[in-house]
C-alpha cells in the first residue's frame, strides 16, 4: 500500500508537461497559428512552507495546448483570450495528531472579447469517513478525475466558440469516446515492456475515471443535448462505461431513451449492465 502511494505521489509531482515546443527562457508554449491564451494562475496552500506538490501550472498548460491553444503567462504578450485560475488548498478536517486533510478549490474564469465572462468552480475533499493513508494524494486524484477539471481545455475551447459549459463537456466526452472507438487495436509491439511504462501518460491514466464521472454529471444535469452521446456510450466496448451510461440515461424522460435501454436489457454481454437497464426500465414503467 505504501509503495503504491509513493508511486502515486511521484506521478502527481511529474504531472504532464505540454507536448509543444517551449521557447528558451520563456514560459510560453509555442503552437503555430493557434489562438493565444493568457493563463493567469494564482495558487496558494495552507501546507508547510507554502509548497504545492501538485504540478498545477504544467497540468493546465498541457490541457490548454492539447485543446489547440498557445499558452503564455506573460501579460504583456498579445493574446486572444484570458483564463484566470484561482487554485487554493485549504486545511481540512483533522485526520490524526497534528495531521489534517487538504481541501482543494479551483475557480476557472474565462474572459474573451465578444464572448463575455464564463466560469466554473470545482471543489474536492478527501474521504474523511474512511481510513485515509494518503489524503493529499487522494484529493489530487479526485481533482484530476473531476470532469470539469479533466476536460477544462475542451470547455475553454467551447467558451471561445460560444458554447456553454455543459455543451463543452458534452463535446469533450463525444470527442474522447469517438477517439477510443476508432483507435486501432494494439499490436504485439505495443504490449512490450518499455522504460516509458514506468511513467505512464497521466492524461490516459485518469481518462477512464474522468469519463465515468462526466457521464454521471451529464445524467445529473439532465440536459437533453447529452442524450445522443450517452446512447452511443451504452454500446461501447468498456463495461463500466456502458453501466454508467445506462444509469445516466435513466434520468431522462425522452421517448428515444426507452428503446435503447430495452435493447441493452435484452442483449448486452454483461449481466450487471443488463440488470441495471432492466431496473431503469421498471422504474420508468412504474412512473
Amino acid at each position: 500500500m505504501m509503495s503504491r502511494c509513493l508511486i502515486t505521489v511521484l506521478l502527481c509531482l511529474l504531472s504532464g508537461a505540454p507536448l509543444t515546443a517551449q521557447a528558451e527562457g520563456s514560459d510560453e508554449t509555442v503552437t503555430a497559428g493557434a489562438p493565444v491564451v493568457y493563463l493567469d494562475l494564482e495558487a496558494t496552500t495552507w501546507r508547510p512552507r507554502g509548497r504545492i506538490s501538485f504540478g498545477i501550472p504544467s497540468v493546465l498548460k498541457m490541457k490548454l495546448t492539447s485543446a489547440g491553444f498557445a499558452v503564455t503567462q506573460d501579460p504583456q504578450r498579445m493574446h486572444d483570450l484570458t483564463v484566470r485560475v484561482q487554485y487554493r488548498e485549504d486545511r481540512g478536517k483533522p485526520i490524526g495528531v497534528n495531521a489534517y486533510g487538504t481541501d482543494i478549490s479551483c475557480l476557472v474564469l474565462f474572459d474573451s472579447p465578444g464572448h463575455g465572462v464564463q466560469s466554473v468552480a470545482i471543489h474536492e475533499s478527501p474521504s474523511y469517513t474512511d481510513l485515509v493513508t494518503a489524503p493529499y494524494v487522494e484529493v489530487v486524484q479526485k481533482l484530476e478525475t473531476n470532469p470539469y477539471f479533466y476536460f477544462i481545455g475542451d470547455i475553454v475551447r467551447g467558451w471561445h466558440n460560444g458554447i456553454d459549459t455543459t455543451g463543452g463537456l458534452i463535446e469533450a466526452l463525444t470527442r474522447q469516446f469517438d477517439e477510443e472507438r476508432h483507435r486501432p487495436p494494439p499490436t504485439p509491439l505495443d504490449t512490450l515492456i518499455s522504460p516509458a511504462e514506468t511513467f505512464p501518460d497521466l492524461d490516459a491514466h485518469f481518462a477512464p475515471s474522468a469519463q465515468e464521472n462526466a457521464v454521471d454529471e451529464l445524467g445529473r444535469l439532465g440536459d437533453a443535448r447529452a442524450i445522443e452521446v450517452l446512447k452511443k456510450m451504452m454500446f461501447g466496448a468498456d463495461r463500466n462505461t456502458r453501466l454508467h451510461a445506462v444509469m445516466a440515461l435513466g434520468q431522462f424522460d425522452a421517448p428515444s431513451v426507452t428503446p435503447v435501454l430495452t435493447s441493452v436489457a435484452q442483449a448486452d454481454s454483461d449481466r450487471t449492465v443488463r440488470d441495471a437497464a432492466s431496473r431503469v426500465l421498471a422504474t420508468k414503467t412504474t412512473h
